[in-house]
């Protein structure tokens, strides 16, 4: 049985707290509901004490100590809002703000501009609040406000530095940093290595890469952490850069690798704009972090049924696809019939499948590929299979030729188009919900974005499929109905990580397709990594 932690007793604003040994006076206040500002700290680095806005007053101290570095320990004394404090506090923001575009922040219609701009106007250059990408979440912000700042006795400096937009992923504005450090220390921290550092000294110190190399060049994984820590906007995800905090997210499990990584996506207006690991103390992969949401918003997704008339694949409503499909499968029932998925399938999924498969078709032929090492499958269709549905580019079209009847479920178009007589669109990643089995570990899938169009989740459709065929026990209303007769627990979350995926310590490990898609294609930024 572990020991006990030793519990100690401090007084902090004349309120008489406890503290586990080991927590600093910063941690003990938040913890207890005690407001004291700070800047350069987060809960995924270690103290750094150099932004000097935690100060406090401690009996028996000289000074006033960084309370984001300083333990509590028995009987402290602890004063975090006096007038000195105030006062020193104000003066290291003013200084702070002295080189940042601070002139919203101090101006006599920001309340009135707040009521009637509320998000930001989208500019090539931030010069203030109005213009900033990260106006809604913004921790300068925040503070300026919770100190009462309302003039600065500096004329700010703009440095005129080139925004820099050429990194995948990334967009770099250093007129915007505070140089706090959070965004050097987090690489190092989860990274054991200085993608980016301090650069050039006195007032002329920037956040930068040795020798002006670009991010791709120092060897940055895009992880996306210094982004996340990032307090000011100066480190912008370029994709989400304008939907601030979103209107909305949900928690799921990342299925583009077999790491199972628990994100956040972040939607507004029903898309997906951005993700984020939910435990952002261990860095996720290039795609779990910057993949999802671009993938999900290609213009290209399918997003209405198509059915083959003559040469063209046309689009109709879902009640024509499906009946076409009842009306040309029936004649294939039996081992002339293969349905071909996916592993990284929904376990619901794949229980409407093999019950479609079996039940409905007659076929022993429900063919399940698990995709390798890049995400890539390849799969043969058995002897004697004339009529095929593949849930995405699994086979070949050279291993098509004896086909009579191909369908496609996918979410892109692809090659095979061309012999597809219907094409139904499919709802993927985050647009699901359900359970995927990983390592022997059932995860939760739940659905964060709605899919574009017409496009519903893969079970749905083939349920359909077996309805028009006449079949019973497909009139499942959710996707937990299909886990209840499948028997499914409910899957979890794997937040709690002990290392980082291999494909967030080197991007070259990532899958390089999902669905028999190249992400490359669908994913811009991944083409220049």
């Amino acid at each position: 049985m572990e020991a006990s932690v030793r519990q100690l007793t401090l007084t902090i604003n004349g309120r008489q707290i406890t503290a586990p040994a080991g927590e600093t006076v910063l941690q003990t206040a938040l913890r207890h509901g005690i407001s004291i500002p700070h800047l350069c700290t987060h809960p995924n680095l270690p103290p750094f004490g150099a932004c000097r806005m935690c100060i406090v007053e401690i009996d028996g101290l000289r000074g006033y100590p960084a309370s984001c570095s300083t333990p509590a320990t028995e009987g402290m004394v602890v004063r975090t809002d006096t007038p000195t404090l105030q006062n020193l506090r104000r003066s290291v923001l003013e200084l702070i703000l002295a080189e940042h575009p601070s002139a919203c922040l101090v101006c006599d219609k920001r309340e009135l501009c707040e009521k009637y701009r509320p998000k930001p106007d989208k500019a090539g250059r931030t010069t203030g609040c109005n213009t900033c990408n990260n106006k809604q979440v913004c921790e300068i912000r925040d503070l300026s406000e919770s100190i009462g700042l309302t003039s600065l006795p500096y004329v700010p400096f703009y440095r005129h530095l080139p925004v820099q937009r050429s990194e995948p992923f990334i967009r770099r504005d250093l007129n915007l940093c505070i140089l706090c450090g959070r965004c050097v220390r987090i690489c190092k921290h989860q990274h054991g290595l200085a993608t980016i550092d301090y650069v050039a000294r006195g007032s002329r110190t920037y956040v930068g890469t040795a020798f002006g190399r670009s991010l791709r060049e120092a060897g940055c994984t895009f992880c996306g952490s210094c982004v996340d820590v990032c307090p000011t906007g100066s480190l912008a995800e370029r994709y989400a850069k304008w939907y601030g905090g979103g209107e909305g997210s949900s928690e799921t499990t990342c299925i583009l690798c077999d790491a199972g990584c628990a994100i956040r996506v972040v939607r507004d207006k029903d898309r997906a704009v951005t993700a984020r690991a939910i435990n952002e103390g261990v860095p996720i992969c290039v795609l779990g972090r910057f993949g999802i949401p671009p993938f999900l918003g290609g213009k290209d997704r399918l997003r209405v049924p198509r059915v083959r008339y003559g040469l063209v694949l046309r689009e109709v409503g879902w009640e024509t696809a499906i009946a076409r499909a009842r009306e040309r499968l029936q004649t294939f029932t039996g081992d002339s019939f293969a349905l071909v998925c996916e592993t990284t399938a929904s376990l619901e999924d794949r229980h409407v499948f093999g019950r479609f498969t079996g039940e409905v078709m007659k076929s022993s032929h429900l063919i399940e590929v698990t995709p390798d090492a890049c995400g890539k499958s390849r799969a043969d269709l058995p002897a004697g299979v004339k009529a095929a549905w593949l849930m995405g580019k699994f086979v070949e079209a050279g291993k098509l030729a004896g086909i009579e009847l191909l369908i496609l479920q996918d979410c892109y178009p692809g090659p095979l188009d061309g012999l597809a007589e219907i094409s139904f669109p499919a709802a993927v990643l985050a647009e699901i919900d359900g359970t995927v089995s990983q390592n022997g570990d059932f995860l939760a899938l739940r659905r964060a974005c709605l899919p574009p169009g017409f496009a519903r989740p893969d079970w749905s459709i083939v349920a359909d499929v077996a309805r028009a065929l006449g079949a019973t026990g497909f009139t499942y209303k959710s996707t937990q109905a299909v886990a209840t007769e499948a028997g499914l627990q409910p899957g979890r979350l794997r937040v709690e990580r002990g290392e980082a995926p291999p494909a967030a310590m080197d991007p070259r490990k990532r899958w390089t397709h999902f669905r028999g898609h190249n992400l490359e294609e669908k994913v811009i930024g991944l083409t220049l990594l």
